[in-house]
């Protein structure tokens, strides 16, 4: 290799480093995470390109906000980009490859994201039914948003009194597992929640808790929370927290 030759190299590896480091300084949300030996499974949302190394297909990543997930092939020199916007992409183990992922992701549309102690929350206006905003959630590295402080709730209810989004409700973590009245938080089951902020105004809630299974926050509540039919497509608020 002649001195030229190593002195761009040298340089344009220097640069994607501070670009990198750019990235993860300006925006947490795209912190990176990486797995050894592990290959994104080739899907029609795949795509191999060729890149010069991990972080030149880290930075590929980071730069299409459709992709949450990359592979990195030392011996091909081969970046296969997902472009499906979902995080939970599956891998299969394979020897010389490197899969990078978003340690936190969202979506460029229709969503806004914010930040309260540890953790960021993704307010999604695209409207789903209750099942479907969960696995949404989940797909983005992170779940529905469950409200355990007072403080907590106060920040997200305060939140989205602001926007001027049409939006009329959210889905929250909240469910009647098992059909008995007492509702609990997704991610724990059979634990009484620590904080409730039902609406006890016009119309007491919850009011129908053995057919109105999922809980939300609407604005005609002041975004206090209420019971409702899981089937009903609303928007979503999706949360993540800082490893």
């Amino acid at each position: 290799m002649t001195i030229r030759s190593f002195l761009y190299c040298t340089t344009v590896y220097c640069i994607a480093t501070c670009l990198l480091n750019l990235v993860k300084t300006n925006a947490k949300e795209v912190i990176l995470q990486a797995t050894g030996s592990t290959r994104a499974l080739q899907s029609k949302t795949t795509v191999d390109v060729d890149s010069a190394s991990k972080i030149e297909c880290a930075l590929q990543c980071l730069s299409n906000r459709e992709c949450c997930l990359a592979s990195f092939s030392e011996g091909t020199s081969t970046c296969r980009i997902d472009n499906s916007e979902k995080c939970d992409i599956k891998t299969e183990t394979i020897n010389g490859w490197t899969t990078i992922r978003r340690n936190i992701y969202f979506p460029m549309t229709n969503s806004r994201s914010i930040s309260f102690g540890n953790s960021k929350y993704c307010i999604i206006k695209e409207q789903e039914e209750w099942m479907k905003a969960n696995e949404s959630c989940q797909g983005l590295g992170g779940k529905l948003v469950e409200l355990e402080t007072q403080e907590e709730n106060e920040f997200i209810k305060n939140d989205v009194m602001t926007l001027s989004s049409g939006v009329e409700g959210y889905w929250i973590g909240g469910y009647n597992f098992n059909n008995d009245g007492d509702l609990e938080w997704l991610s724990k089951p059979n634990q009484a929640m620590p904080i409730t902020d039902w609406n006890m105004q016009t119309y007491p809630q919850p009011d129908g808790l053995l057919t109105q299974h999922c809980v939300m926050i609407w604005r005609s509540f002041d975004f206090r929370w209420c019971d409702h039919y899981c089937n009903t497509p609303l928007s979503y608020i999706c949360e993540f927290t800082h490893q």
